[in-house]
């Protein structure tokens, strides 16, 4: 894995999620587990790992990794990578049939400009688990002759599930606007918890800063909290001034675990319209605080959100009238977004808890090991999930 407990974000969030599934599988299953980590450090040993399971870090040291995997071949381990990337050192045996690999597939890095080198991985392993329907569906247009199976995520253990939907927090909330002054956080306020990055651009927040100037005409007081490291976040800064809503615009950089709950808790809608999420664990943690969400068709988000029941999805966030009307929509009717929000924070307890992710996880991983093809493991479409039912097309 590239890290988990040490590193910031939803891939070290959902190792996090894996590394306990795997420790509870090894009392289940006879295996002995080792743990490499590429950027992370022997210090950064998990808590929760028990004596018996290794880990090692490797700073960062790509070329030391490999090396560790070579040293590890002569015990015909199963290989499972965190991504695809990871898993070049053993493409070569993978391909011979020397070694045997599984992969987990997070997002769009499987299946818009995949190396050629990640799709001979793809195809050559045993199996590759997606994060998401959506994701093996992607996959399964771009890459041919490979076996999947979608696993979707669950909320990161980081974040404790709420047993009931929480109030809105009274907290007073005091952050530095993108005008530089600090100003106290009202009742409708906007969340976007993302990441501001040149290499991850289609998080929404242009599109959303671009529709406030008329939220605001409409509905005054409307603010816009965007938490999140990343060197875009001065470049948005600077064109929330140039459209003369920096008053009403947050950019607090990357916030501890207990301000970013509070802020789920206290905003009145969590908006994330990406275009580049494979799953979206930022709705997850929205939907544990009864948060209605709005993202995007054609997304990781459409096997989160239930359109019409626990939030919105639009289909082309770069279209501003029907950005502008979703989140009108949100905005106009405060008992309709607070029924999307206590809608997802049931849907979350029905199919995304940690656990379920882990007990899903450790059906495909466990028949796997025990030389069975893996089961299907889909969640329900929006028609069905009032009713619980499973429904499922692997690969």
């Amino acid at each position: 894995m590239t890290g988990a407990g040490s590193l910031a974000g939803g891939i070290a969030a959902v190792n996090l999620n894996l590394l306990h599934a795997l420790v509870e599988l090894t009392r289940q299953v006879r295996f002995r587990l080792s743990v490499s980590s590429l950027l992370e450090r022997d210090s950064d040993r998990p808590d929760f790992l028990p004596d018996h399971v290794a880990f090692r870090g490797f700073a960062g040291s790509k070329l030391a990794l490999s090396a560790d995997l070579m040293r590890q071949l002569p015990r015909r381990p199963l290989y499972f990578y965190e991504r695809v990337g990871l898993a070049i050192p053993t493409l070569p045996l993978a391909a011979l049939r020397l070694a045997a690999t599984v992969l987990f597939a997070h997002g769009s890095e499987n299946w818009r400009g995949v190396r050629r080198v990640d799709l001979a991985s793809i195809r050559t392993a045993r199996l590759v688990i997606t994060n998401s329907r959506y994701t093996l569906r992607r996959m399964q247009q771009y890459v041919t002759g490979f076996r999947g199976v979608a696993c979707p995520l669950g909320l990161s253990p980081v974040f404790p599930l709420n047993d009931r939907p929480p109030a809105a927090a009274r907290e007073t909330i005091e952050l530095e606007a993108a005008d530089g002054r600090r100003r106290r956080l009202g009742e409708r306020v906007l969340l976007l918890v993302a990441r501001m990055d040149p290499l991850e651009r289609e998080k929404g927040h242009p599109q959303l800063l671009a529709a406030l100037p008329s939220l605001l005409q409409r509905f005054p007081g409307t603010q816009l909290v965007c938490p999140g490291p990343g060197s875009d976040r001065f470049l948005l800064q600077r064109r929330a001034s140039e459209l003369g809503v920096a008053s009403a615009v947050f950019f607090p950089g990357h916030v501890s675990s207990a301000l970013l709950e509070t802020l789920y808790r206290h905003c009145y809608a969590f908006v994330m319209p990406s275009k580049q999420e494979g799953f979206g664990l930022a709705y997850l943690e929205a939907m544990n605080q009864a948060r209605p969400c709005l993202g995007c068709f054609e997304d990781g988000a459409e096997d989160v959100i239930v359109p019409g029941e626990t939030g919105l999805l639009i289909r082309d966030p770069d279209d501003p009238l029907e950005l502008l009307g979703a989140l009108s929509t949100l905005l106009a009717d405060p008992q309709q977004a607070a029924d999307y929000g206590r809608r997802g924070f049931e849907r979350l307890h029905r199919h995304f808890t940690a656990d379920q992710f882990r007990s899903r996880f450790k059906q495909v991983f466990g028949t796997l090991l025990a030389g069975q093809p893996p089961g299907r493991h889909e969640l329900p479409r929006a028609a069905d999930d009032r009713e619980g039912v499973s429904a499922g097309a692997g690969r």
